[in-house]
C-alpha cells in the first residue's frame, strides 16, 4: 500500500489522539502524546456530532424531498385533469401538507437549537480539543524535554495539563453562543497558555519529540485531506469531492434531459404529434435539478473541495519547512504556527456550514 493510501486508511479514526503511531511510543515523549482524560472528552463529543450530523442531513434531505412531491404534483395539474375530482382534491391536500412540512423541517435547520446548531457546537469541541492537544505539546516542548527520564516531572506535566484542559472545557461556547467563537475579535481558546521557549541544536528527546509530531499532526492531517478530497471512497463515506462530482453530473443529465425533451416536443410539432407530457416532464425535469441544488447548498460540497484543498497546501508547506529547519527555535516557530493555521481552518468549517440551508 502507498504512503498516501495508507494514511487515508487511517483517517477516520483519530490515530493521532490515540497516540498509536510507533514514533509516539518511544519512552521519552509517550507521557506527552498520550492523553487519556482528553480522549475521553473527544469521544462523548464525536458520537454526539455526528447523531446531531446525521440528524440534520436526514431532516434536510426529508424537508427537500417532501417540498420536491408537493412541487412535482402541482406541476403534473395539466395531465392529472381527467382523474376524479374527489381523488384530485385528496391528492392536492396531501401535497399541500408535503409542502408545508417539508418547509417547516427546512426552516427548523435555521434556528438556534436545531441538530445542525448542536453538530458544528459538538465539532467545535472535538476539533478544540484535538487542537488544545498538540497545541499544548507545542508549547511545552523545553518542559516535556526535562521530564523526558524523570517520572515527577512527567506526573507534574500531566496535573498541569489537566487543569489546562479543565479551564479549556469550562470555556467552551454551547451551541446558543457559538456566534461569539466565530467573531473575528474572538480570543484564540488557547490564549491563556504561554508558550515556553527553546534555543540551539535539535536534542535527542526533542528529535524523538518531532518525529511523532511529523507521524501525528502533519502526515495524520495530509491523511485526512486526502480522503476527504480522495476521488473514491474512504470507508463508508463519500467524500466532498464524490458528492461535488455527483451534483455536477446530475445538473448536467437533467440539462441534457430537458434538451431532448425539447427536441421531442419540436419533432412532434414538425409531424403533428401530439406529446401532451412533454411540458410536465421539462418542468419535473428542472425541480428535481433544483432539489439537487438545495441538498447542495446544504451539504457545501464545493466550499468543502475548496477548504481542503488549501488546508492540505497548508500542511504540506508547513512539514516540508519543518524537515529542513535545522534548530529548534525555527522548528517550533512551525510548530506553532502551523496550529494557528489549523484553528483558522476549523473557523472556516463552522462559519461554511452555520450558513448553509436545505431549502427549495
Amino acid at each position: 500500500m502507498s504512503k498516501q493510501g495508507a494514511r487515508r486508511d487511517i483517517a477516520y479514526d483519530n490515530y493521532d489522539l490515540k497516540a498509536e503511531a510507533p514514533e509516539a511510543k518511544v519512552s521519552t515523549v509517550q507521557f506527552a502524546f498520550e492523553f487519556p482524560e482528553l480522549l475521553a472528552l473527544f469521544r462523548k463529543a464525536d458520537e454526539e456530532a455526528g447523531r446531531a450530523r446525521d440528524r440534520n442531513r436526514a431532516w434536510g434531505t426529508a424537508g427537500v424531498g417532501l417540498v420536491l412531491v408537493a412541487l412535482l404534483y402541482a406541476a403534473a395539474a395539466p395531465v392529472l385533469r381527467d382523474i376524479h375530482n374527489d381523488v384530485h382534491k385528496v391528492l392536492g391536500f396531501a401535497a399541500a401538507v408535503f409542502g408545508f412540512m417539508g418547509t417547516i423541517l427546512g426552516l427548523s435547520g435555521l434556528s438556534h437549537a436545531s441538530q445542525r446548531r448542536r453538530w458544528l457546537a459538538a465539532r467545535w469541541t472535538t476539533e478544540t480539543l484535538r487542537l488544545f492537544h498538540f497545541h499544548y505539546i507545542a508549547a511545552r516542548v523545553p518542559e516535556i524535554e526535562a521530564a523526558a527520564k524523570r517520572e515527577d516531572l512527567q506526573s507534574a506535566y500531566k496535573t498541569t495539563r489537566k487543569a489546562a484542559l479543565d479551564r479549556l472545557v469550562a470555556s467552551l461556547p454551547t451551541p446558543d453562543d457559538l456566534e461569539r467563537a466565530l467573531e473575528p475579535e474572538a480570543p484564540e481558546p488557547f490564549s491563556f497558555i504561554d508558550s515556553q521557549f527553546a534555543t540551539g541544536p535539535v536534542s535527542p528527546v526533542a528529535r524523538d519529540l518531532f518525529a511523532a509530531w511529523v507521524a501525528l499532526r502533519f502526515n495524520w492531517q495530509l491523511g485526512y485531506c486526502e480522503a476527504k478530497l480522495a476521488q473514491r471512497a474512504t470507508g463508508r463515506k463519500l467524500s466532498p469531492r464524490q458528492q461535488e462530482r455527483a451534483f455536477s453530473l446530475l445538473a448536467w443529465v437533467c440539462i441534457a434531459i430537458i434538451v431532448l425533451l425539447h427536441i421531442s416536443f419540436v419533432a412532434g410539432e414538425m409531424f403533428h404529434v401530439t406529446l401532451p407530457l412533454i411540458e410536465t416532464a421539462v418542468i419535473w425535469t428542472a425541480l428535481i435539478a433544483l432539489a439537487g441544488r438545495a441538498l447542495e447548498d446544504g451539504l457545501k460540497p464545493q466550499r468543502e473541495v475548496e477548504r481542503y484543498e488549501q488546508y492540505r497546501v497548508s500542511s504540506l508547506v508547513a512539514h516540508q519547512r519543518f524537515g529542513v529547519a535545522h534548530n529548534i527555535e525555527t522548528k517550533l516557530e512551525i510548530m506553532r504556527n502551523f496550529e494557528q493555521v489549523s484553528l483558522e481552518e476549523m473557523r472556516t468549517f463552522v462559519r461554511t456550514h452555520a450558513r448553509a440551508a436545505y431549502l427549495l
